[in-house]
C-alpha cells in the first residue's frame, strides 16, 4: 500500500491542509491564552486565600488591626452615600442645613 505524494498535494487537499493549519493555530492561540487568563485568576484567589490565612494565624493583635480598617473603609463609604443622599435634596422643600454648608 502506497501513497502517492502528488494525490495529498493536489489542489483541493492542498487547501484543505492549510486551512486546516490555520484552524490549529488558532484553536493553540486560544487555548494558551485561556490557560494563562484561567492560571492567573487562580493565582489571584490563591494570593488572596493566603493572606486571609496569614493574618488569621498571626493572632488578635494582626487581625485587629485588619477589622478596624474594614470598619473604616465601610464607614467612610456609608458616610459618603449618605451625604451624597443628603445633597440630592438641595434646591427642594426638603433640603436640609448640609446645602448650605456646600453651597447648593
Amino acid at each position: 500500500m502506497t501513497v502517492d505524494l502528488s494525490q495529498l498535494l493536489g489542489g483541493d487537499s492542498t487547501l484543505l491542509m492549510v486551512l486546516g493549519c490555520a484552524c490549529l493555530c488558532v484553536v493553540g492561540f486560544m487555548l494558551v491564552g485561556g490557560l494563562q487568563l484561567v492560571g492567573g485568576l487562580l493565582g489571584t484567589v490563591s494570593s488572596l486565600v493566603e493572606i486571609v490565612f496569614d493574618v488569621l494565624s498571626g493572632g488578635p493583635v494582626s487581625w485587629c488591626g485588619c477589622l478596624v480598617l474594614i470598619f473604616v473603609c465601610v464607614g467612610g463609604v456609608g458616610g459618603a452615600y449618605l451625604i451624597t443622599q443628603a445633597l440630592a435634596t438641595c434646591g427642594t422643600p426638603q433640603a436640609i442645613n448640609l446645602c448650605s454648608l456646600f453651597g447648593r
